[in-house]
C-alpha cells in the first residue's frame, strides 16, 4: 500500500502520531509511506524515518518539493490549513510514473483499522474515491462552485486516488486551468477545488473510512439519507478524522476520540504531549451538559472507546 501525507515542519508531530496509529494497525500488511513537504529540517525528518522504520519496519520515502508549486494558490492569514495541502493536486508530478494509485491521507486523524479494504477497492474508470463531506448538506458552497445542488460533496481528508486515471486524463493541468479561472471562488481550498473539476470522476466510500467528527454530533449535517448509514458505521470506524478548527493536540476539543489519540501520542517520541490547560475553558466545560440539554450546544453522542 502506498500512503501520501503532505506536511510541513509544524505538523510532523501530529503526522508522527497519525503514522503511528496507521502502522500500529497494519503490521500484516505491506506499507510505503510517502511524505511530500515544501521543507523539512533533518531533524523532522530522521525522527519521521524511525518511526516508520526501525519502530514499524514499514519504508518511507520523503519528496521535498519547495513552496514554488503552491505559493501563489488561494490561502487565508488565519487559516488552520497549511499551504501543503495543495500538493495533492501535484501528485503526479511529484511520486515515481510508476505508482499507479496511493491512499491520501491527513495528519489530523487516527487509523484504527486495517487500510487493505480500502486499498483494494476497485477504483477503475474514476479519478478517486472518497467519503461524503461532514457538512454536505449546506449547498452555499454548491452555488459557490457551480455544482447542482443534488451533488454529494465530499471531503478530502482521505483518498484513494488513482493516478493512472489522472495521468491519461489531464487531471493536473484541468485542475490548474480551473483554479486560474475561478480562483476567488476558492474557500475549502483544494478540497474545493477537486470537488468542482472531478465531480463527475468520483465514486463514495463508507463513511468508516473518513468519520469525521461533525458525524458523531448529536446534529449532524450530512444528507438526511446518510443519517441510518452513518449510526451503523460510527460503531467500526476505521479512521476516525478531527476535521474541523479544533484538533486533539489542543485544549478545546472534546472529541470522545481524543483519549485514543492521546494513546497513540504515548506510543510516539511525543509521549506525555498534552495541551496547555485554562481555568476558563475547564469551568466553562462544567456547562456543557447542561447548554446540550437546552439545545445550545451541538455536543457529541455517546461513544464507547475500546
Amino acid at each position: 500500500m502506498d500512503i501520501v501525507c503532505n506536511i510541513d515542519n509544524r505538523y510532523v508531530p501530529y503526522c508522527g502520531i497519525m503514522l503511528t496509529s496507521l502502522l500500529d494497525n497494519n503490521r500484516d500488511n505491506e506499507v510505503n509511506i510517502h511524505i511530500v513537504a515544501a521543507t523539512l529540517s533533518p531533524d523532522n525528518i530522521e525522527i519521521l524515518r524511525s518511526i516508520v522504520e526501525d519502530t514499524f519496519g514499514a519504508r518511507i520515502n520523503f519528496y521535498i518539493v519547495g513552496d514554488n508549486l503552491v505559493k501563489e494558490l488561494p490561502h487565508f492569514d488565519n487559516d488552520y490549513i497549511s499551504l501543503s495541502t495543495y500538493f495533492r493536486c501535484f501528485l503526479t508530478e511529484i511520486l515515481p510514473s510508476d505508482i499507479k494509485k496511493v491512499i491520501y491521507i491527513d495528519c489530523d486523524l487516527l487509523v484504527l483499522n486495517s487500510l487493505k479494504p480500502l486499498w483494494d477497492t476497485d477504483i477503475s474508470g474514476y479519478a478517486l474515491a472518497a467519503v461524503e463531506d461532514m457538512n454536505s448538506s449546506f449547498t452555499d458552497k454548491h452555488r459557490r462552485l457551480g455544482l447542482p445542488e443534488s451533488y454529494l460533496y465530499f471531503n478530502a481528508g482521505v483518498l484513494l486516488i488513482n493516478l493512472d486515471y489522472w495521468r491519461s486524463h489531464d487531471v493536473m493541468n484541468r485542475l490548474m486551468i480551473w483554479m486560474g479561472q475561478y480562483r476567488t471562488r476558492i474557500v475549502a481550498h483544494d478540497q474545493d477545488l477537486l470537488n468542482a473539476v472531478l465531480s463527475k470522476e468520483v465514486t463514495y466510500l463508507s463513511h468508516r473510512w473518513n468519520m469525521q467528527e461533525g458525524m458523531l454530533r448529536r446534529r449532524r449535517h450530512t444528507l438526511p439519507s446518510s443519517e441510518s448509514t452513518i449510526d451503523q458505521e460510527m460503531k467500526q470506524p476505521a479512521i476516525i478524522h478531527f476535521a474541523g478548527k479544533h484538533k486533539p493536540w489542543q485544549e478545546k476539543c472534546i472529541n470522545p476520540y481524543k483519549p485514543m489519540w492521546e494513546r497513540y501520542t504515548d506510543m510516539s517520541p511525543w509521549k506525555g504531549m498534552r495541551p496547555k490547560k485554562h481555568i476558563g475553558f475547564t469551568i466553562n466545560r462544567l456547562t456543557f451538559p447542561l447548554q446540550d440539554a437546552l439545545g445550545l450546544r451541538n455536543g457529541y453522542r455517546t461513544i464507547k472507546l475500546k
